[in-house]
């Protein structure tokens, strides 16, 4: 159980999402997007609404992201998460690779300094009540820091580790080096968890194998099919009828326009959301 988690999704983490993944394919650890967590801490209502948990989109196991930089901040937004919206862990968020995460000296950019990084997760994880887990790349460039940091955040205390296995420049260039990940899976005594790559429910099963990690989490896998969490649990492919897929992006419409209402700004957000993840489902191709 929990083998599979639905990862962070910037703008694809949205609640009716991942209620779409957790009640109708049965994903049991989902993780909210990105919520910064100055923002969150100063009550926005954006930033709350990433994190906030609701009935029937959170599975077994809730996960809310952060991104900071500062651990008094950081403390806050765990604590708002947690506390109010129910997280059972958080995770911080030291993997994205995007420009205006960047320039903030936020996601990946905390990988430049690993002693600065370190003292963030002790800061954070000795004053929140849940577990904390972290979010990294293998590094800045080409070179991999992974094994060493990962080294660093189990000491400073983190519950787990998620590597996902692309460099901040790689993007999504280059294949996820999963070599890299059975290396500080060997060297650490805290779950390290995968991420990259994850297209199929065989994937999963391969790259888990392959690495020994404790649990493989799913993005653009999960974004294309989300059933991709039921294949996993009955190992065998799904192959939806078409009148069976459009079932599903009903049923995604139709949990969009119950969390986001019938107003004008609700009808702003479906028209913004619903198009989008359309635009993943169409690349669905049959096995």
């Amino acid at each position: 159980r929990g083998q599979l988690w639905l990862a962070p999704l910037t703008k694809g983490g949205n609640a009716p999402f991942r209620r779409l993944c957790a009640s109708e394919f049965g994903a049991e650890v989902v993780v909210s997007e990105m919520a910064f967590a100055r923002f969150l801490a100063k009550g926005a209502r954006v930033e709350r609404a990433r994190v906030r948990r609701h009935e029937g989109d959170a599975g077994d196991c809730f996960g809310a992201q952060i991104a900071t930089n500062a651990i008094e901040e950081g403390v806050n937004a765990a604590l708002i998460a947690s506390g109010e919206f129910g997280a059972d862990f958080v995770d911080l968020n030291c993997g994205c690779p995007i420009h205006e995460t960047w320039k903030r000296g936020l996601g990946a950019a905390l990988l430049k300094k690993p002693a600065k990084l370190e003292r963030l997760v002790e800061g954070i994880a000795s004053r929140i009540d849940v577990p904390l887990t972290v979010k990294i790349r293998l590094g800045i460039d080409s070179s991999s820091q992974a094994r060493r940091i990962a080294e660093g955040l189990e000491n400073a205390g983190a519950s787990a580790v998620v590597v996902h296995g692309r460099t901040k420049e790689q993007r999504y260039t280059k294949a996820a080096d999963y070599d890299v990940i059975r290396d500080i899976v060997r060297e650490r005594n805290i779950p390290i968890i995968g991420n990259g790559d994850v297209l199929t429910w065989y994937d999963a099963r391969d790259r888990m194998e392959h690495s020994g990690v404790a649990a493989m989490m799913v993005g653009r896998g999960a974004l294309i099919k989300p059933w991709i969490f039921k294949e996993y649990r009955e190992r065998k492919c799904w192959n939806p009828t078409v009148e069976q897929r459009v079932g599903v992006y009903y049923t995604l419409r139709n949990y969009m326009r119950e969390g986001f209402g019938d107003d004008e700004l609700g009808k702003r957000r479906f028209d913004e959301f619903f198009p989008w993840h359309l635009g993943f489902f169409c690349r669905y191709r049959p096995l």
